[in-house]
């Protein structure tokens, strides 16, 4: 097996799926490489069984970005019309958020207005500072 790591945005919204050996975690990621000035797309399966990933599942959402360990298969089928398909997998080990997401970015905003706006004045007739012959 061949274990890697990788940063990329979510396509769409992870679900948990009952499988066989129990439930487990599967979203898509989109994956971008910049090479000889052009832009391609590497599309990725990640799937987890960990049980701290699935109840962590609410948060990956579309357009979060997210860093992923793990070990990488290549999936190969055959469509029902015989194309031959492939699909990059990875079981993840480890997933790391580097973003907080737009519905949270804006809220901590509303946040930070709201503390702001709560902060009480200097009052005008605060105490003159006492000058100390301290030569410290």
């Amino acid at each position: 097996m061949i274990y890697s790591n990788f940063t990329g945005r979510v396509a769409k919204k992870a679900k948990v799926i009952d499988g066989v050996n129990g439930q487990f975690l599967s979203m898509d990621m989109a994956v971008n490489d910049y090479s000889k000035g052009e832009e391609t797309t590497q599309w990725v399966r990640v799937q987890s069984s960990d049980l701290a990933h699935l109840k962590l599942v609410e948060y990956f959402t579309k357009g979060r970005i997210l860093t992923i360990q793990g070990n990488v298969k290549i999936d190969q089928w055959e469509g029902k019309d015989g194309t031959p398909h492939a699909q990059l997998r990875v079981h993840a080990k480890y997933i790391d958020f580097l973003n907080i997401g737009k519905k949270q970015e804006g809220a901590s905003i509303a946040a930070n207005a709201a503390t702001d706006s709560n902060v009480p004045d200097v009052p005008t007739d605060t105490p003159k500072e006492k000058k100390d012959d301290l030569p410290f």
